[in-house]
């Protein structure tokens, strides 16, 4: 019987994944363990095991997409299985049902309920405790409710009206528009017609119809996010200085010489020397190496670089992890007497 690979969920506010690599192609015979393909969050990245035996009937997804967790991304099973079942945003079509003479049916005119809205809350929301409880259970954004209670206080059966009429959100999409003030825009991306964090708006957008939406990618938003949370937790503070780079750039100068006679095998860049510089100030002010905890400092007892680098997916920072800075200061020790023991502290 043939078996769907989901796109696996990490972490409750993950909505949606970036597919990496397919390791294994269509028509490939797969086993229980063997890497089907990799993926990657906002956060970290990963790779799918086979839960079955089998041959890759179908993929669903190229690399690079944007995708939903829990949505089908592949299928597992035997040669000629069918898989048109399986495929994202629709099943196959039913079998017909035999022919039968028309009967008369009679339906009953179905009410929709009315629902109110408001153009933009003002002030503190008015919403019963039986109803906000509601609303998070069923995913409904109240904050774009007008109530039917006593003083357009919102109560339990607006929120049941509002389930039936509007899209309901996600829970991190509920949890963003009730802290930054948004409602669900004209489209909704998530699975069964939900609307994610992506497909909300503002209330009285400033702009005109003169721009262009256009979504971000998962890196993108750690860059933001990352970004942002620097503001929050870093004192912001610019030094406009200069050094003297003369000693450097001839330093530089004799790792080149020593690259072209073949004494070294690696070549040393100025941005190298800056590395390891950096690595040396550190080392002899461990203070500018800490954390603020509350009352409390975190003091770092190992040296991890990160280092800025700009790629077509956007801006990535990778870590050059240290050695303790007993093993710093052998490093540095050694590369005194010879450009190759500063390749190998590099």
């Amino acid at each position: 019987m043939a078996i769907p690979v989901l796109m696996p969920r990490q972490g409750q506010s993950v909505e949606t994944c970036i597919l990496g690599e397919w390791v294994k192609e269509k028509g490939d015979a797969v086993k229980i363990g063997d890497i089907l393909f990799s993926y990657e969050t906002d956060k970290a990245s990963f790779e799918e095991e086979a839960k079955a035996d089998g041959i890759l009937l179908d993929v669903f997804f190229a690399e690079g997409d944007e995708v939903p967790v829990l949505v089908n991304v592949a299928v597992i099973g035997a040669a000629g299985e069918s898989v048109d079942e399986f495929r994202p945003g629709g099943q196959a079509a039913a079998p017909v049902a035999e022919t039968v003479a028309p009967t008369e049916v009679v339906t009953e005119n179905a009410t929709v309920p009315e629902v109110k809205t408001v153009s933009e809350p003002s002030g503190k929301v008015k919403i019963s405790p039986r109803a906000k409880n509601l609303a998070e259970k069923s995913g409904v954004a109240y904050l774009q409710l007008a109530g039917s209670g006593p003083q357009g206080r919102i109560i339990e059966r607006d929120i049941e009206a509002a389930a039936q009429v509007l899209p309901k959100l996600t829970p991190l999409a509920q949890e963003k528009a009730k802290a930054e003030g948004l409602k669900v825009g004209d489209t909704t991306t998530g699975l069964g017609g939900k609307a994610v964090a992506k497909d909300l708006i503002s209330y009285n957008p400033i702009y005109s119809d003169d721009f262009e939406v256009k979504k971000l990618t998962n890196m993108r938003k750690l860059i933001a996010k990352a970004m942002h949370t620097s503001l929050q937790n870093s004192a912001q503070l610019t030094h406009h200085m200069s050094a003297d780079a003369r000693t450097i750039m001839a330093l530089r100068k004799k790792y080149k010489k020593a690259l072209d006679a073949g004494q070294i095998t690696q070549n040393i860049t100025i941005n190298d020397l800056v590395c390891f510089a950096v690595i040396k100030a550190l080392k002899k002010f461990p203070q500018v190496n800490t954390h603020f905890i509350g009352d409390s400092m975190r003091w770092f007892k190992k040296v991890h670089l990160g280092l800025a680098v700009d790629t077509d997916r956007g801006l990535m920072v990778p870590t050059i992890k240290m050695q303790t800075i007993f093993r710093l200061k052998v490093f540095q020790d050694r590369c005194r007497p010879s450009p190759d023991n500063v390749v190998k502290a590099m």
